[in-house]
């Protein structure tokens, strides 16, 4: 008899902390239609968007397991990009990329963390580690072309890197004559 009282326990206890979770994932889908529909008409609502990322974060700490938590934080880190908090940001995406090893955008996690320090932050000497991380990691991935090419340019400033630009095509002209002439 105790052992079947101890089950029942246990599945009502079990139950109780279903409803939750399903709750919040209707809520969380539902915030979500309201903030689309709202920007379709170019409204944009702050104090939902608030309440929508506490709810990402809610979830992803009551439910880290779940396979949405990592989809929860990577739309919550874009959210606060929108918010200009690139710092928040960045702690997302760092989150993400350190907790969900198998998440499909975890290389964008790690990519949009020196993105971030560089473009919005200002800092190209944080972006510059996360970058060669990167690199290191995900030498294949589509995005590595794009990561080579500002490692190239970082802490440049946009006339730095036009003159760069200019000196290659006047080089590269040069080369072409001297290949035309001299055959």
């Amino acid at each position: 008899m105790n052992k079947l009282l101890a089950v029942v326990v246990l599945v009502l206890t079990l139950a109780s902390c279903n409803p939750k979770h399903e709750w919040l994932k209707h809520s969380i889908e539902t915030q979500e239609k309201a903030l689309a529909e709202k920007a379709k008409s170019g409204k944009v609502d702050s104090a939902a968007v608030v309440a929508l990322l506490k709810d990402y974060e809610t979830f992803a700490a009551d439910y880290p397991t779940d396979t949405a938590s990592a989809l929860y934080l990577y739309k919550g880190a874009d959210f606060y990009r929108y918010l200009h908090k690139p710092l928040r940001s960045i702690e997302l995406y760092k989150k993400i990329y350190d907790t969900y090893p198998t998440f499909g955008r975890r290389p964008y996690a790690l990519f949009l963390q020196g993105f971030i320090f560089e473009n919005e932050i200002g800092n190209p000497h944080a972006a510059r580690p996360i970058y060669e991380k990167f690199l290191a990691e995900y030498p294949n991935n589509p995005m590595a072309k794009d990561v080579r090419t500002s490692l190239l340019y970082l802490g440049k400033t946009p006339e730095q890197i036009m003159a760069e630009f200019q000196a290659n095509a006047q080089r590269d002209s040069i080369a072409k004559a001297n290949t035309t002439t001299n055959p």
